[in-house]
Parts: structure tokens; sequence; C-alpha cells
């Protein structure tokens, strides 16, 4: 009877402390997800910061490039006496109509761009999540299976007898 009872101890003992650490290391393992999902948000707006400079720069050396062209335009113009001519106003209207068709294109651009970012932080933001989740369940797993251990060295539910028919 005493080999079968330290058997029973020795036998809970060490599923309680399988549990136990196992308890740990799931809180360990949500720990690093969280920071991750810290860190990933973190990530996001340091790209989207870049982006966005980028999208300024270009966007400046767009108006830049259309100012030289309409300067340039209007040089040769008044060197060749066509300033009051229809070229050299449709010329111009040409160029800034590129330079707004240029920028709305970047604009496009810079508005996917933030929504791919997004979609990218949402899916890590729900991967960790789905890790957190799942860290949690095999922990409540591990609980459980020591509960039934428990029970079941405790006895169990009472056995009834069948009735004989």
């Amino acid at each position: 009877m005493s080999a079968i009872f330290t058997a029973v101890v020795v036998g809970a003992t060490t599923y309680a402390y399988g549990t136990y650490k196992s308890i740990e290391e799931n809180k360990k393992g949500r720990q690093a997800t969280e920071r991750a999902q810290q860190e990933s948000q973190k990530q996001y707006a340091a790209e989207s910061r870049k982006a966005e400079i980028q999208n300024l720069r270009s966007v400046r050396q767009q108006i830049r490039q259309a100012r030289v062209a309409q300067s340039s335009m209007l040089n040769v113009g008044a060197q060749t006496g066509g300033m009051g001519g229809s070229a050299l106003v449709g010329g111009m209207s040409s160029i800034g109509s590129q330079l707004g068709s240029n920028l709305g294109y970047m604009s496009e651009i810079a508005a996917a761009n933030t929504a791919i970012g997004t979609a990218a932080l949402n899916y890590s933001t729900a991967m960790g999540q789905a890790s957190i989740a799942s860290s949690k369940a095999s922990e409540y797993g591990a609980i459980a299976g020591l509960g039934s251990t428990i029970f079941g060295a405790v006895g169990g539910f009472p056995k009834t007898p069948t009735p004989k028919a």
C-alpha cells in the first residue's frame, strides 16, 4: 500500500510541477508575443513616416520640375516674341495639367502604401492575439488535466452498483 501511495504522490507531484512549468512558459510566450506586437506597431509607424517623407520629397521634385519647365517656356516665349500666343498659354496649361496628374498618382500610391502597411499591422496584431489565445488554451488545458488527474487519484465519481435484471 505504501508503494502505491508513494507512486501516486510522485506522479501527482511530477504532473503538478509539469503543469506549473507549462503555465510559466506560456506566460513567457504571451509576453514575448505582446512585445512583438508593440515592436510591429513601432515598425509600422517608422515605415509610415519614411513613406510620408519620401512622398513629400517626390511632390516637391514634381513641382520644382514643373516650375522649371514653365520658366523655360516663358523664357523662350519672351526671346521669340510669343508671350501672348496660344502656344505659350497651351504649353503652360499642359505643364500644369501634367503636374496635377502626377501629384494625383503620387497621392494614390501613398494611399495604397498606407493601406498595405495597415493591413500588415492588422495581420501582425491578429496573429499575436491568436498566439496569446492559443497559449491561454494550452494553459487551461494543463490545469484541466491536473484537475482530472487529482480527481481520478482521489477516487473519481462513486461507483453505483448496476441493478441486475
